[in-house]
């Protein structure tokens, strides 16, 4: 079974990403976490970057720098779903880490004027706070989950170019005029309630008397059965129930479909 060394990426002296596939032996090459490392194995250890002095680097760490380096070289990335009719983003240009309003974002990526948000998952995610800042920015936000198993180039090129797993879209902005559409709409319906206030009261009050009638109703058909009494002169057809321990009796008129209840003392 392969080792899986701890560092499986280094950068170069122009500070592009290499892999072991793409690194050469005898060239010293900087870690993430700034030391120097070199590329080292042969027929019995498989090659690996290993550190020149002493170092307590992280791998989560150089896994992040790596996604973030190739994101911003191959500039595209597969979005989970099919957003405004493509499911892939292709940016004029990335940036790393620039500060926007009072947050910093892992990076940018412009489609000419737009700004588009990723971000890189490691251990922690996107909290509710840094959430709010970016709804409150109306950019569009991506996050990414890095796979932490990763150990070349190609499977995070995969990952972002190709794969729509292990992404989540934080949030999709409202654009001005959707915004002047609901402000709009809110206005005039607001307007619209103020208009017929007494008339929307009525209708309310008409509503609840319906629902507290259907329900004495519905508590004497399930619990008090009603035994005929009479039939009316107007053609109704009237039932009587005494309630035990309360001197009162219910008095039910039925017609057309129509009940009435009344308590009698």
């Amino acid at each position: 079974m392969a080792k899986t060394f701890k560092i499986p990426f280094a950068f170069d002296e122009n500070n592009n990403v290499v892999d072991i596939e793409s690194a050469k032996k005898g060239i010293i090459y900087r870690c993430n976490c700034g030391s120097d490392v070199k590329l080292r194995g042969g027929d019995i250890i498989s090659d690996h970057f290993y550190h020149i002095d002493d170092s307590n680097c992280s791998l989560e760490s150089a896994v992040h720098k790596a996604y973030k380096a190739i994101f911003e070289k191959v500039r595209k990335v597969k979005l989970p779903y099919v957003i405004n009719g493509s499911d892939v983003l292709i940016f004029d240009k990335v940036e790393l880490e620039k500060k926007i309003d009072d947050y910093i974002p892992d990076a940018i990526g412009y489609i000419g004027d737009e700004m588009y948000l990723v971000e890189f998952a490691k251990s922690s995610y996107i909290g509710e706070r840094k959430e709010k800042k970016i709804k409150k920015s109306n950019l569009f936000c991506l996050e990414i989950d890095i796979i932490k198993t990763v150990n070349s180039i190609t499977e995070i090129e995969k990952h972002l170019i190709s794969q729509n797993t292990y992404k989540h879209i934080i949030h999709i902005p409202e654009y001005k005029e959707m915004k002047e559409l609901r402000e709009k709409f809110k206005q005039e319906y607001y307007k619209l309630i103020r208009k017929h206030k007494s008339e929307i009261k009525l209708l309310q009050d008409k509503v609840y008397d319906l629902e507290e009638e259907l329900e004495i109703f519905n508590e004497i058909k399930e619990d008090c059965g009603l035994f005929y009494k009479t039939d009316c002169r107007n053609g109704a057809k009237m039932y009587k129930r005494k309630l035990d321990g309360f001197n009162q009796e219910i008095v039910a008129f039925q017609k057309n479909g129509v009940i009435n209840v009344k308590f009698n003392i």
